[in-house]
C-alpha cells in the first residue's frame, strides 16, 4: 500500500469519545487542556496533561483511566507546578510534557517546556510513582521545545530529540548523554520540509519514539502557513535502530490533520498535536491536543502507518 492509498483510507480512526477531556472535565477552573504525555502504570493509562488556567499559565496534571478512553480521574494538584521560586525558568509555565519509562533507571522521565521571561527551554524531571516528580532542571537553553527521550541507551549513552529555534529555522536535532543531565554531540535529524511543503515552517517531535522491527518510529508535527495562519499536521519518520540520529525514511506528506469540529475550532484552530503514543498489540494509540483546547485519541494499525514509509 503506497502513501496516497494509505491517506485515502484515513490511517487514524478518531475515538467516538472525542474529545476525551475538555476544560469542563477538570476538577477546577481551566481554560484549556492539551498535549498530553502518555504512559501505562499498574494496568492503567496515565496522561500528563497540560492544563492552562484562566490567567494564561500552565501546570502539568496527572489523569488516569482503566481503558485509556473513558472514566478519567484527574488529580487536583499538579505533578509539576509553575511559578515556584526555586525554579526561575518555569515562572510562566510548565507545558507539553512527554513521558517515558526507563527500565534501567526504574523510573519515569518527563521532558517538558519550561516557560519564563528568558524564553521556552527544555526541562527534565523524574518520578517513581507518577504522583510526585523530582526536577533535574534545564537540559537545553531557550529557545527550545519538543524534547523526547528514547527508552534505552545507545553504546552506553542516553539519547534525546529536541527542536531548537535557530533564528526561525526549526529542525529536529538529537543529543546524547551519559548521565541524563549533561548533553552533547548534536546532530540534525529531521529538517523542515522547506518551500511549499506541508511542514515547511517548522517540525517537532511528537511522542517518544517506539521501537519496531524496522527502527524507531517517530510521529512528528509539521507546520505550514496559510494566509497568515499556521496549520499543524502530523507526519511519520523512521530512525535507525542503533544510531537514532540517522534518518531512514520520512513520509512524503502528512498522515493526520485537523478535520473534526473539535480540531478545527478552539483557542488555536486547525491544530492536531500528537504528544502521547502507546503500542497496544498491533495498534497505535495516538493521544493528541486538538485546537490547543482539548485532549483526543486516534488509533491506527501499525502496519498501515509503516506502509506510509515505503516506496
Amino acid at each position: 500500500m503506497g502513501y496516497d492509498e494509505a491517506v485515502m483510507k484515513m490511517l487514524f480512526e478518531r475515538s467516538s469519545e472525542n474529545p476525551l477531556l475538555t476544560p469542563a472535565d477538570m476538577p477546577f477552573h481551566a481554560a484549556a487542556v492539551l498535549n498530553p504525555g502518555v504512559t501505562e502504570q499498574n494496568g492503567e493509562v496515565v496522561m500528563l496533561l497540560r492544563v492552562e488556567d484562566h490567567a494564561g499559565y500552565s501546570n502539568i496534571h496527572v489523569a488516569r483511566s482503566k481503558d485509556g478512553v473513558t472514566g478519567w480521574r484527574v488529580e487536583r494538584e499538579p505533578i509539576l507546578r509553575y511559578g515556584l521560586k526555586q525554579w526561575r525558568y518555569e515562572e510562566w509555565g510548565c507545558e507539553d510534557a512527554r513521558v517515558v519509562y526507563l527500565a534501567e533507571e526504574k523510573r519515569w522521565y518527563i521532558t517538558y517546556t519550561a516557560y519564563s521571561p528568558a524564553g521556552a527551554a527544555v526541562a527534565l524531571a523524574s518520578s517513581d510513582d507518577l504522583v510526585t516528580a523530582q526536577r533535574i532542571g534545564l537540559i537545553f537553553s531557550p529557545n527550545n521545545k519538543d524534547a523526547v527521550l528514547f527508552p534505552q541507551r545507545f553504546d552506553g549513552r542516553w539519547a534525546v530529540l529536541h527542536r531548537p529555534d535557530a533564528g526561525g529555522i526549526e529542525h529536529i536535532w538529537s543529543a546524547y548523554s551519559q548521565d541524563l543531565t549533561h548533553w552533547g554531540e548534536p546532530h540534525c535529524v529531521l529538517p523542515e520540509g522547506g518551500g511549499a511543503a506541508w511542514d515547511a515552517v517548522k517540525v517537532g517531535a511528537g511522542p517518544p519514539p517506539i521501537l519496531t522491527k524496522r527502527g524507531w518510529l517517530l510521529i512528528f508535527h509539521g507546520v505550514k502557513g496559510y494566509g497568515g495562519r499556521l496549520i499543524y499536521r502530523a507526519g511519520v519518520a523512521m530512525l535507525d535502530k542503533r544510531t537514532p540520529h540517522k534518518l531512514i525514511a520520512r513520509s512524503p506528506g502528512w498522515i493526520f490533520q485537523a478535520e473534526a469540529p473539535y480540531e478545527q475550532s478552539g483557542l488555536v484552530p486547525n491544530v492536531v498535536f500528537p504528544s502521547g503514543l502507546l503500542l497496544r498489540g498491533d495498534e497505535l494509540w495516538m493521544y493528541y491536543g486538538a485546537a490547543d483546547t482539548y485532549v483526543c485519541l486516534a488509533t491506527a494499525k501499525l502496519k498501515d502507518v509503516l506502509a506510509t514509509l515505503e516506496g
